[in-house]
């Protein structure tokens, strides 16, 4: 299926809420920077309805702040919320994980081993993000935890602004041995070094971002 006939499944408020997040991923809507409803509904050629509707999506995820008598602004980043975030991040991954590894086949295995070889190429903050997000579903495939992966899921979008804010700086190389190192431990059915591996990729990448921005 083309990727144009499936934009035609999207509703209008869908659309908007994934320019506006790509903008404000990519630095071109600034943190704090105000959202004017009408400027918005005029650039997307809809009325004000779907673009109310798209900022609070954007709100329940994190990248946006509305304020009575205020409107709508590009949200601040707030370095608790990545201590925060993070902390979630850990407590669930290393949960996730614990249950998955002895029932991870060899398959789910593989396939992350040649995702690590296209993370490696990675040439943009949206392909590093998705492989790294298609790295970690391999690995969390032992087991199905459907609500708990919803509210990964939830921690993972808001985490991923900050992801995109450090991608030029935060050192690839060293994630790239981290996330290698990882996956050496789940291939070789090793619980506890997998975990505290994960553990450490998180918190180091929790202090790199944090140092950056």
């Amino acid at each position: 299926m083309s990727e144009s006939i499936k934009l035609q499944y999207k509703t209008i408020t869908q659309l908007v809420v994934e320019n506006l997040r790509e903008q404000i991923l990519t630095g071109k809507i600034k943190p704090g920077e105000r959202l004017n409803q009408d400027i918005i509904a005029k650039e997307h050629s809809v009325s004000k309805m779907p673009i109310r509707e798209a900022l609070h999506i954007l709100k329940n995820e994190g990248y946006v702040t509305i304020q009575a008598n205020k409107g709508a602004t590009a949200s601040l980043i707030d370095l608790k919320e990545v201590d925060e975030l993070f902390a979630l991040k850990v407590l669930i991954e290393a949960d996730m994980l614990t249950a998955s590894l002895p029932l991870i086949s060899d398959e789910k295995l593989a396939e992350a081993q040649q995702i690590i070889a296209k993370i490696n190429l990675a040439s943009s903050a949206r392909q590093w993000s998705d492989l790294n997000v298609a790295y970690y579903k391999c690995l969390y495939s032992g087991i199905e935890r459907p609500q708990t992966e919803e509210m990964l899921s939830l921690i993972k979008t808001k985490v991923e602004r900050f992801n995109y804010a450090c991608f030029v700086g935060i050192n690839k190389t060293k994630q790239y041995t981290g996330i290698c190192k990882l996956l050496e431990h789940c291939i070789e059915r090793k619980p506890e070094q997998a975990v505290n591996q994960l553990k450490q990729l998180l918190w180091e990448t929790k202090d790199e971002i944090k140092a950056l921005l």
